[in-house]
């Protein structure tokens, strides 16, 4: 190999790492990252406690003046090809437990 062929190898690694980088640093992810399979295994009467251990912290907490309490998990995703988000609401009895489970998709 010589040396003209060592150092354009060295400049195609440099461009290819400048190229990656500039794609990463393009990508933004905020609010926490639940895995949507997780919602498909809540169940009614389920604490507060074991959706959390399930789902992660949630962003946001809405309490009612029964008691009664929606906690909400949102998660977005956005980069240079596009943006993604989703989010799920959930509602909790004055006792702690849900009181109901999103519709699963047939």
């Amino acid at each position: 190999m010589s040396l003209i062929d060592y150092m354009k190898g060295i400049e195609m690694r440099k461009n290819l790492a400048l190229a990656a980088a500039l794609m990463l640093a393009g990508c933004v992810s905020m609010g926490t990252n639940y895995d949507v399979a997780a919602v498909g295994r809540l169940q009614v009467g389920m604490t507060k406690a074991e959706v959390i251990s399930l789902l992660g912290q949630p962003n946001q907490a809405v309490s009612n003046a029964d008691g009664s309490e929606r906690l909400v998990w949102v998660h977005s995703t956005g980069s240079m090809f596009g943006a993604n988000a989703r989010s799920v609401g959930l509602p909790f009895g004055p006792d702690g437990r849900l009181t109901d489970v999103p519709q699963r998709s047939p």
